[in-house]
C-alpha cells in the first residue's frame, strides 16, 4: 500500500513538471541514405566506421523478389528500432491498369504482413516517377489514380495505418510523359512544361494525385548530372528543383503535404569546357572539393526548404569511379567501399539532419523517438510521459533487475496507472508498462 502512495505522489508530482509536448514537432529535415547493395551490412559498416547513427534507411527492390521479406525480418534486430525504414516495391513490368485490377496483389500483401509483423514504421515509395514514360505504370493518370487507391487499400486490409506506414507519391523533377501514352526505356519523351501543357495535351504530376486520403508525403527525386558522361549543365539544389518552365517544388507544395526527397544526389565531375572522358576521370580522381561544395548547397536547401521533413541520399556508384559505362546511376556516391571514396560534407548533411524526439516526420507516424538507460526506441506520442514518469520512479525507488520487472508487471493490475492517467484504456496503460520494461531491461 506504502508502495502505491508513493508511486501515485511521484508521478502526480511528474505529471506538473513536465517539460514534454505531445504537440511539438521539429520543422528541420531527418536524413537518409540508401544503402548501396540493398544490403544490411552496408549500412552497419558505415555507421560503425563514421560513428553515425543513420534515422532513415533506404532500400529499392525493383524488381521485388522472394529475398524482401527475408530482409524486412531483420531490420530491427539488425539496425534497430528507431529506425525509419525508406522502402520503394515496384509491381515489376505491371501496368498501372494490369495493378488495378490485382496483378501484383500477392506481393504487395506480403510485403504490408512483413510490415506489420516486424512492427516496422515504413515510408513507402511504389510506381514512383509516374510522370515520367520510362517505367509500365506510367503517363496514363487515370489508371495510375485506380492502382494507388487499390494498392492503398490493402494495405488497410492487413492492419496498417498510419502509425505504421506513409504512402509516398514520388514524383520525377521533371514531366517526361511517353508520346502517345505508351510508355517504354525507348519511348520518346514529350517535355511536358507548364507553358505547353494545355496545348500539347499532356499529363504533368498533379494530374496523377489520387486525393488527400490517399497521401501522406509528396516525394520528389533530383540529381545533379554535370559531365560524367556527356555535356550536362550543373545546378544547385534549388535550380534543379524549381527551374524555369517547371517550378517543380513550388507546385508540390501547393499540395499541403509534407515534402520528401526520396533520391538525389551529385556527381563529382565539372569542368568548363566540352565533355572528354580522359578530362572527367582526372577530375573525378582529384576534385572532392566539386562534390564536397554541392553537399554543402544540399544541406542550406534542406534547412531552408522547412516544408521538405526528410531527404534520402543516394549512396550509389554503379560506375565504380567512372570505369563502368552505365545508364542510370552516375558516381553519386558519398561513402563508398568499392572505389575507396569518401566526401566528408556528407557528415554536414548528417549532423544537420540528425534524429531528434520530435521530428516532423516522426510527429507523422505518431511517435517520439526516446531514448533512457542508453537504449533508444520509438514510442506512441501519446504514451512518451507516461513511460518516462513510470521509468523514472522505478528506477528511483526500487532497487534490483528482477525487483523493477516485477513492480511494473504488477502495476498492470494495481489500479494505480489507471487511477493516475485516467484518459488511457487498460490497453494503453499495459502498453505503456511494457515500453517502460524494454527501457529497464539491462
Amino acid at each position: 500500500m506504502l508502495l502505491n502512495s508513493k508511486l501515485k505522489i511521484s508521478i502526480t508530482l511528474l505529471l506538473v513538471v513536465g517539460i514534454f509536448s505531445l504537440s511539438s514537432k521539429s520543422e528541420a529535415y531527418l536524413f537518409g541514405m540508401k544503402s548501396r547493395d540493398n544490403s544490411i551490412e552496408n549500412i552497419q559498416r558505415i555507421e560503425k566506421e563514421y560513428k553515425l547513427d543513420i534515422p532513415i534507411v533506404s532500400f529499392i527492390f525493383d524488381p521485388r523478389g522472394p529475398h524482401v521479406e527475408s530482409l524486412l525480418s531483420g531490420l530491427n534486430t539488425q539496425l534497430g528500432e528507431d529506425k525509419i525504414y525508406h522502402i520503394s516495391i515496384s509491381p515489376n513490368s505491371f501496368t498501372a491498369k494490369e495493378v488495378a485490377e490485382g496483378k501484383f496483389d500477392l506481393q504487395y500483401k506480403q510485403f504490408f504482413q512483413s510490415v506489420k509483423k516486424n512492427n516496422l514504421r515504413v515510408i513507402f515509395r511504389t510506381m514512383h516517377e509516374m510522370n515520367g514514360g520510362r517505367y509500365p505504370r506510367s503517363s496514363n493518370p487515370k489508371t495510375f489514380k485506380k492502382a494507388w487507391i487499390h494498392v492503398r487499400e490493402l494495405s488497410r486490409a492487413e492492419g496498417l495505418s498510419q502509425s505504421n506506414i506513409l504512402f509516398d507519391m514520388s514524383v520525377n523533377a521533371r514531366d517526361l510523359p511517353a508520346r502517345g501514352g505508351k510508355p517504354s526505356q525507348t519511348a520518346v519523351f514529350i517535355q511536358c512544361q507548364q507553358n505547353v501543357k494545355v496545348k500539347r495535351k499532356c499529363p504533368t504530376f498533379e494530374d496523377y494525385y489520387p486525393g488527400d486520403t490517399y497521401v501522406d508525403l509528396m516525394g520528389v527525386t533530383f540529381y545533379n548530372r554535370w559531365k560524367w558522361n556527356g555535356n550536362r549543365r550543373r545546378g544547385t539544389p534549388d535550380q534543379i528543383v524549381n527551374a524555369a518552365g517547371r517550378k517543380t517544388l513550388d507546385r508540390l507544395k501547393t499540395f499541403n503535404k509534407p515534402i520528401f526527397v526520396d533520391e538525389v544526389g551529385t556527381t563529382a565531375v565539372n569542368y568548363a569546357w566540352a565533355y572528354d572522358f580522359n578530362k572527367s576521370l582526372e577530375v573525378y580522381a582529384n576534385n572532392s572539393w566539386l562534390k564536397n561544395a554541392w553537399l554543402l548547397q544540399l544541406k542550406d536547401f534542406l534547412l531552408r526548404e522547412t516544408r521538405i521533413v526528410g531527404a534520402i541520399y543516394f549512396n550509389v556508384d554503379l560506375t565504380n569511379g567512372l570505369k563502368n559505362r552505365t545508364i542510370g546511376e552516375l558516381d553519386w556516391s558519398v561513402i563508398d567501399y568499392q572505389s575507396n571514396k569518401f566526401y566528408d560534407k556528407i557528415l554536414d548533411l548528417y549532423d544537420a539532419g540528425k534524429p531528434n524526439e520530435s521530428n516532423g516526420i516522426y510527429y507523422l507516424f505518431n511517435i517520439k523517438r526516446v531514448t533512457l538507460n542508453d537504449k533508444t526506441f520509438f514510442i506512441k506520442s501519446d504514451y512518451t510521459k507516461p513511460v518516462k514518469d513510470l521509468y523514472l520512479f522505478t528506477t528511483t525507488y526500487i532497487s534490483g533487475l528482477t525487483n523493477q520487472m516485477d513492480f511494473l508487471e504488477g502495476t498492470k493490475n494495481n489500479g494505480t496507472l489507471r487511477n493516475q492517467y485516467k484518459r488511457f484504456t487498460k490497453l494503453d496503460l499495459d502498453a505503456i508498462v511494457d515500453a517502460t520494461k524494454k527501457f529497464v531491461m539491462k
